[in-house]
């Protein structure tokens, strides 16, 4: 990201009540409320400045178009004792998902291991909000959904593969566990609206001209803003997956996601972005998910897992780097640490503040002033 990202710093606790009271508004029940403003808040807590305050518009969408079902609750239709699948009735992914991994821990801490499938919800945001369960619980997990189709087949030209988010976790103990969180694809709408907002370019040559098939690194002239938002931007181009491990490592996860899950649908049969934001989408904006749970003390001591990630981590951090390049760290370190320090600041990127106060908020009459006003009588009430 440039150096022209403007970020503003906001008390955590102060965003978490914010996103909580303004979905509840809108019809949610409470523990809808939490799933959403929790997983928000853990993105946040990372570091994750598209996966924060930003990813909140993506339900936000969903919901206004009449495709999220605010009042539905996600229901558990099959199960045995290592798996169960959760047809999540087009609420959002993160009440969903949160269901879908505390079944999932709660099987693997019975039985060793468990694979929950989910589908017909919308976006879940960051998925490292629910590999953190697992974490806590002292399980290792892996967790993705499918998306909107918005990625091309190596040497193609279409989008009819998925930008989906992957997370998975190990239990570690007094160093940073194995934490992978990463996104199957080159780039997302969040990309795309920096590419407007603060002039960033994507990595590699991975944007496609519909009409010419030239490829660049500039999301910017194929943009398509959306009204009263900072973060969902549609585009009129193609995505380029030009390297075979993310393609494959993409259609793999595709296969657990919708092919595989009994309740799934696969990425080319999922509305298109453009649907959502023009208002004819029929059908959630996710056709499945998974959530994939270990709990490695049926197999073994726990101290020995926490001793070798312990071990692991070292090593990994102890390596020479590069001349001129920075200290060796594990992945999604600084998040852990920050998580693990409940830290009250959590960083939030200005083009996706204003536009939740104006928008979000602001369609119940309320503005940041008046929402903090209302935090901190709560805080002061014990409320």
């Amino acid at each position: 990201m440039s150096a022209q990202v403007k970020t503003c710093s906001v008390n955590a606790d102060f965003m978490r009540y914010c996103l909580k009271r303004v979905w509840m508004a809108n019809g949610a029940s409470e523990e809808h409320g939490d799933a959403v403003a929790d997983a928000l808040i853990i993105g946040m807590r990372q570091g994750k400045l598209n996966q924060g305050l930003g990813v909140y518009e993506a339900i936000d969408l969903t919901f206004r178009q009449g495709q999220l079902d605010i009042t539905a609750e996600p229901e558990l239709v099959k199960e045995g004792p290592t798996w169960a699948a959760f047809d999540g009735h087009r609420s959002s992914g993160y009440f969903t998902l949160t269901r879908m991994a505390r079944a999932a821990i709660a099987k693997a801490k019975e039985h060793g291991l468990a694979i929950v499938f989910g589908a017909n919800h919308n976006d879940a945001g960051s998925f490292s909000s629910y590999a953190w369960l697992a974490h806590e619980k002292d399980c290792w997990a892996m967790t993705a959904n499918n998306s909107v189709p918005m990625a091309s087949p190596l040497g193609g030209m279409g989008n009819v593969l998925q930008v989906g988010p992957l997370d998975g976790i190990c239990p570690g103990g007094d160093e940073p566990p194995v934490w992978m969180s990463t996104k199957v694809c080159e780039w997302y709408d969040g990309d795309t609206a920096q590419a407007v907002l603060q002039g960033t370019k994507v990595r590699d040559n991975s944007v496609i001209d519909t009409i010419t098939g030239q490829l660049s690194n500039d999301l910017a002239p194929y943009a398509r803003p959306v009204e009263g938002y900072g973060r969902v931007f549609d585009q009129s181009c193609f995505q380029n997956l030009h390297e075979p491990r993310l393609y494959m490592l993409n259609l793999f996860l595709e296969s657990m996601e919708s092919v595989i899950n009994p309740l799934g649908t696969i990425t080319p049969e999922v509305p298109t972005l453009a649907q959502f934001v023009n208002g004819s989408a029929q059908g959630a904006s996710v056709g499945g998910s998974f959530y994939l749970c270990i709990d490695p003390s049926h197999f073994g001591p726990m101290e020995a897992v926490r001793d070798k990630s312990d071990r692991l981590a070292r090593a990994v951090q102890g390596t020479q780097p590069l001349p001129g390049g920075r200290a060796c760290r594990m992945p999604g370190a600084s998040g852990w640490r920050s998580l693990r320090s409940g830290a009250e600041e959590v960083d939030v990127l200005e083009s996706h503040w204003e536009p939740f106060f104006r928008t979000q908020a602001g369609r119940h009459g309320w503005s940041e002033a008046s929402l903090r006003a209302e935090w901190e009588t709560s805080v002061s009430t014990g409320g």
